[in-house]
């Protein structure tokens, strides 16, 4: 390969990762990632940063309280609640809910649930709507190492499938 031929095919490369770079398909890693990693929170029962950082369990599975097996869905007792993993309920819809969506700057992590706020920061929350308690901190979105990572990993396999092909 002479000279020319060399730089022929790097210009080629270099205008295919810029292209990667800045279209969707970077996005789309990122937000998959990010999607599957805080998905991963609840089926660990925890938030993973650089560490799993367990969850605070809950009532429903302690025989000595009063929420012992207590079903969201029904207001009464269901064996299947009192080994359930904590923030999965019956639907499953706060983990379900969580999504992402492109934009100009990047990507953009959400869940349309009201109450995925309460449950990933924490703070005063009412039980079914009357009365009010302290809601623990449970993230299950956030700023994570793991996942930085894991997206890290995912692009270099991209740049260099993109600087492997002829």
């Amino acid at each position: 390969m002479d000279i020319n031929e060399f730089n022929r095919r790097f210009t080629s490369k270099m205008d295919k990762i810029k292209e990667f770079a800045s279209g969707d398909d970077i996005k789309n890693i990122v937000g998959v990632e990010a999607v599957n990693h805080y998905k991963k929170s609840f089926a660990d029962e925890g938030f993973t940063d650089k560490v799993l950082n367990p969850w605070k369990d809950v009532k429903r599975r302690n025989p000595d309280s009063s929420w012992y097996g207590h079903s969201g869905q029904t207001g009464r007792f269901s064996q299947a609640r009192t080994t359930a993993p904590v923030l999965s309920g019956e639907t499953r819809e706060l983990q379900n809910s969580i999504t992402f969506r492109r934009t100009d700057r990047g990507v953009r992590i959400s869940n349309d649930k009201p109450y995925a706020h309460v449950h990933n920061y924490g703070g005063r929350a009412k039980i079914y709507g009357k009365k009010e308690f302290q809601m623990p901190q449970r993230r299950f979105v956030g700023r994570s190492a793991v996942l930085i990572g894991n997206i890290n990993t995912k692009i270099k396999k991209e740049f260099t499938r993109i600087l492997k092909d002829n």
